[in-house]
């Protein structure tokens, strides 16, 4: 590649780059950073497990950032700093069922409901299993990594226009669809190539191709395979309860969920899962705590933190490790503790 073409690919005048090939560079990326996956893989691995904040997207990387980094005046000795301003004050202490004082609990204009098993609705037989990736605001979507990197990525989409070079008009099955190649050339010469189409009566999908499947031949075949048969997204936790009208927005790393009020897309919980061999938080590394009470969860002692932004109640499951539940204070603190209530290990 000479300086003119790298400056066209990369430089301030370069195509903006799409959601997929920004999610398929980091499940690529992610991916060959876990050194222990076996070779061949029977399930791809696009996530590494752990506390990782890589990939989760801005709005979900400042939730976690404001409770999970310690307070920037700690001691030399690591040791939070126990000044008198940064000891939290007492609070009755609330279980699953509201406050043991005896209090009416404060009421919110959100109501708790059921959550239904979050799923993928489409299958592309053949491929393997795949793995799941979703940023805020975007779709899931499902990632098939291959060996020899031929990898494939479904989604859902709308009739939209290309990223890049001219787009090509397609059939498949007879619905209309559209071939949507990547403008410039991938460092091994083979760009991916992206097929958007009516899969159904204005249910749109989007498929892209890599190598192998980065022909229009190959994408038209992959994209008649596609079947509408649901694939359970598996995390470490599931989460019984959710505002009603809400949705599951993103996740990472099979251990940290989103959801959010579509209405409000601004506006959201986190449920974060953490092994059993890392440390609990203490109140004194929370920032912007104003008061910390101990609460019940699942019959265990459990810790809820009112925060200057946020509710978040850490508690420890049955299997000793911790999951974490970050809700906005439009909730109550009854119902931050009824959702780490409903939170159950997968």
């Amino acid at each position: 590649m000479n300086d003119l073409e790298l400056l066209d690919r990369h430089g301030p005048d370069a195509p903006p780059v799409s959601d997929v090939t920004l999610a398929a560079a980091r499940a690529r990326l992610l991916s060959g950073m876990d050194s222990t996956a076996p070779a061949p893989r029977s399930r791809p691995a696009l996530f590494r497990r752990g506390p990782m904040l890589a990939g989760l997207g801005l709005a979900a990387a400042v939730a976690v950032a404001a409770v999970a980094v310690p307070r920037p005046d700690a001691r030399p000795d690591g040791r939070p700093d126990a000044r008198p301003d940064a000891a939290p004050t007492a609070a009755p202490a609330i279980t699953s069922s509201g406050p043991s004082s005896g209090a009416p609990p404060a009421t919110s204009g959100i109501r708790l409901v059921a959550a239904t098993a979050p799923g993928f609705p489409y299958t592309i037989p053949g491929l393997g299993d795949a793995t799941f990736t979703a940023d805020p605001g975007g779709p899931i979507i499902a990632v098939y990594l291959a060996d020899d990197r031929s990898d494939v990525y479904l989604s859902t989409a709308t009739e939209a226009p290309g990223f890049g070079g001219e787009p090509v008009d397609v059939e498949i099955d007879g619905r209309p669809g559209r071939l949507l190649p990547f403008d410039g050339t991938s460092d091994d010469g083979r760009p991916p190539l992206t097929l958007v189409w009516e899969h159904r009566d204005g249910v749109w999908l989007s498929l892209t191709g890599h190598r192998r499947y980065g022909t229009p031949e190959a994408l038209v075949k992959l994209a008649g395979k596609v079947q509408d048969k649901p694939q359970r997204l598996r995390f470490e936790v599931t989460v019984g309860l959710i505002p009603d009208g809400w949705e599951l927005a993103a996740f990472k790393d099979e251990s940290i969920l989103m959801y959010r009020d579509p209405a409000d897309p601004q506006t959201g919980f986190q449920v974060q899962w953490t092994p059993g061999s890392r440390p609990l938080f203490r109140a004194a590394e929370v920032d912007g705590l104003e008061k910390a009470s101990k609460v019940t969860v699942q019959g265990r002692p459990a810790d809820l933190f009112r925060c200057r932004d946020f509710w978040m109640v850490q508690a420890r499951l049955a299997d000793r490790s911790i999951v974490r539940v970050m809700t906005p204070r439009t909730f109550t603190a009854d119902q931050a503790v009824q959702l780490a209530e409903s939170v159950r290990r997968s």
